[in-house]
């Protein structure tokens, strides 16, 4: 399936997203739009005078469609009151808006919400790559900074949790550094081969160290004689670091023409996590890839 073959959700469902600090014209937008075109249901936590306001600007009566308004004017109180609402079931995917990241998962993360799902949160993003022939899972671009061993294990979990949603059974995983044999100065080949070597990931085939060009692309490990299962047909890429990732991440969205959707993976719903860069379509996507994660 294409990218977007893989993100089509039946929206006849009880999506509903809590959406923290809604205020900017395109977030809006979408929720007008998406409430008008598929009945997903919103929840949005913010000024409520201002968010009115800009509704009736758009000529759209929110209250009419499945649109409720949360009032709060301080960051860390909306982002409380959304994760409670997540809590108890009011809401099933939480979005962040025009609010800080730090602020919105000290909420999240809050033991008496209980809405921490796995042992790690991670970022996993879905990308559609002009000069590759399927959809692409790239993490972590966003979340984990420099991921030892085990933390690098249950990253990859959270990925192969996330590919089975996405009707990806058997999702072959390149580990990615910047060469694909040993190098101790070179701490993502250690990690990567260790990996590899230990343990074994039901469902999945995974390889590494492996460079980038190797795991998409026949034609380079075919040059470079690497034979591997996963080598030109990867569906999954384990950044070494955050650097790598967030900079393939925006590379390949600012200058490769490519199309992403992305969530935060771990909690008990799925976490929206968009840049403010983003535009209307990557967020939309984010909300359909989200919807695929009920």
């Amino acid at each position: 399936m294409n990218f977007d073959e893989t993100l089509q959700s039946n929206f006849n469902t009880d999506a509903s997203i809590a959406l923290v600090r809604a205020g900017s014209e395109d977030l809006l937008d979408l929720v007008r739009e998406s409430a008008l075109e598929h009945g997903i249901k919103w929840h949005l936590f913010d000024d409520e005078r201002v968010l009115a306001e800009a509704f009736s600007a758009m000529e759209f009566d929110y209250g009419n469609f499945g649109v409720t308004i949360h009032h709060c004017t301080d960051d860390a109180a909306c982002a409380e009151e959304a994760g409670r609402l997540i809590s108890s079931g009011g809401a099933n995917v939480l979005m962040k808006g025009l609010i800080s990241t730090g602020v919105i998962l000290k909420a999240v993360l809050n033991k008496e919400l209980k809405l921490l799902d796995q042992a790690l949160l991670s970022h996993v993003a879905l990308f559609s790559l002009p000069n590759y022939h399927k959809p692409v899972i790239i993490s972590d671009a966003a979340m984990n900074i420099d991921p030892d061993t085990e933390t690098k294990i249950k990253i990859i979990e959270n990925t192969i949790t996330v590919a089975g949603k996405l009707g990806i059974k058997e999702p072959k995983i390149a580990l990615v550094s910047a060469v694909e044999k040993v190098n101790e100065k070179i701490a993502s080949t250690v990690t990567n081969d260790t990996i590899v070597k230990a343990h074994n990931f039901e469902s999945a085939i995974i390889d590494g160290p492996m460079q980038y060009d190797l795991a998409m692309s026949k034609s380079a490990a075919r040059i470079k004689g690497y034979d591997s299962a996963v080598a030109g047909d990867a569906d999954i890429l384990i950044m070494p670091h955050i650097d790598a990732g967030n900079i393939l991440y925006k590379a390949l969205i600012t200058t490769a023409g490519a199309h992403v959707a992305g969530i935060i993976a771990g909690l008990k719903v799925p976490f929206v996590l968009t840049s403010r860069a983003d535009s209307k379509e990557e967020k939309y996507n984010s909300i359909k890839l989200a919807i695929k994660m009920m």
